[in-house]
């Protein structure tokens, strides 16, 4: 648990900028997943959330996998223990070095575009290997206007052409096995989620090899701007469509889901010290130690995490609203605006929430910032460093000229 001494001994300890993980947070989170009663499933973790080897490797000791979309990530993925049976690749545009890798090492590919299986059962003539493939499909659902489904999205195969997807996998004597869709980001309500499902499976009769549906992500980070995902009623909404589906189908069919910002989202604050405070007429700018190229989801989405002072959750706001605003002279680095915090002196820590994914994943090497020390408290209470803080001393003299 992430309380005000724990917090306190970790700044005391590490200093500022920092990320701080919570790994009982994280264990519950996993649960969420792990605990629906459909049995041939399998949970990916997508990567592009969070990027820390020691936090995959714990996920991946829990029995999650993971999802990647990019040879790094790959890479990733075997430095944090994962085999190669243990990983999706969903991407567009993959280069045919990239595939080739792919089908060498038996990945499991979901391709984005005909030209691209058209490529893929080329390889697999030449090099051999698994002839199986799956395919990231666009379905017509659209009704939140997301950028990923719908024609207006640049991802993914249309039903209209599912028929020639059919006719090129039979001409290269490779086998549709599975269907990948993205039905939006951050849902609220699991009905839609169930609702897409529904149109995904009836799209995938177009795929009479089907083995698995994987759905993607979308799940909400708890909590954030008052958003609860109803997680027991989804775990039993989707477990009910898909024994009805393998029913149907004569066979059971997987089922995958990809969470990424709800596995970590919750389990992390990003803190940062107070270093300056200027008086404004209608408002306090409180200046930090840490900046958006450190934490950037409020610069990359033009969303701003609940923010508090470490040890005054009980102390009354003052009158003047705050802006939260970085140590750089962008004019954009703002890490909180308007808010209400208690009367603030430096060496104050703020905490901002739900920090855990897409928030150091995004850290930039804009503006010169280095990134900051990433911690994980353990359920036992233990503190362990799992980034170490970064520091660069190559561009810095070693023995500073005389002023």
């Amino acid at each position: 648990m992430l309380n005000a001494p724990v917090v306190k001994s970790v700044v005391e300890t590490y200093g500022t900028p920092c990320y701080i993980y919570d790994e009982a947070s994280i264990l519950s989170s996993i649960d969420r997943f792990t605990s629906i009663r459909y049995q041939n499933k399998s949970i990916h973790f997508a990567t592009m959330a969070n990027n820390n080897v020691c936090l995959l490797d714990l996920i991946r000791r829990r029995g999650l996998k993971v999802f990647v979309n990019s040879a790094k990530h790959l890479a990733l993925a075997r430095a944090s223990g994962f085999g190669h049976s243990d990983i999706i690749y969903t991407a567009t545009g993959i280069t045919e070095a990239t595939l080739r890798d792919l089908i060498r090492r038996g990945v499991e590919i979901n391709i984005d575009s005909l030209p691209q299986l058209e490529l893929f059962g080329r390889l697999v003539q030449e090099l051999g290997g698994r002839r199986s493939v799956g395919i990231r499909i666009n379905i017509a659902e659209n009704s939140r206007g997301n950028v990923f489904t719908g024609e207006e999205s640049r991802i993914g195969i249309y039903a209209s052409e599912f028929h020639e997807a059919c006719r090129i996998a039979d001409l290269f004597g490779i086998t549709i096995a599975g269907v990948h869709v993205y039905l939006g980001t951050d849902i609220a309500d699991y009905r839609y989620l169930v609702t897409g499902t529904e149109e995904v499976l009836s799209a995938a009769e177009a795929f009479p090899d089907l083995q698995y549906v994987d759905l993607g992500g979308g799940f909400p980070t708890e909590g954030l701007n008052g958003v609860y995902f109803d997680y027991p009623s989804y775990g039993a909404a989707i477990t009910d469509s898909f024994t009805r589906y393998s029913e149907k189908r004569g066979r059971s069919i997987k089922l995958i889901l990809e969470p990424g910002r709800s596995l970590f989202g919750d389990s992390a604050i990003f803190c940062t010290s107070v270093v300056d405070l200027k008086e404004r007429a209608d408002r306090l700018i409180v200046g930090c130690d840490g900046s958006v190229s450190q934490f950037p989801r409020p610069l990359m989405y033009d969303e701003y995490h609940p923010v508090s002072v470490n040890g005054k959750t009980d102390v009354s706001p003052q009158a003047k609203l705050c802006d939260v605003v970085g140590n750089t002279t962008y004019s954009r680095d703002y890490l909180a605006k308007g808010v209400r915090l208690p009367t603030l002196a430096q060496g104050d820590i703020l905490r901002l929430e739900h920090a855990g994914s897409y928030c150091f994943a995004l850290t930039t090497q804009f503006l010169g910032q280095f990134a900051p020390v990433e911690v994980l408290v353990r359920l036992n209470g233990e503190i362990d460093v799992i980034r170490e803080r970064e520091i660069d001393t190559s561009t810095i003299p070693a023995e500073l000229e005389p002023a």
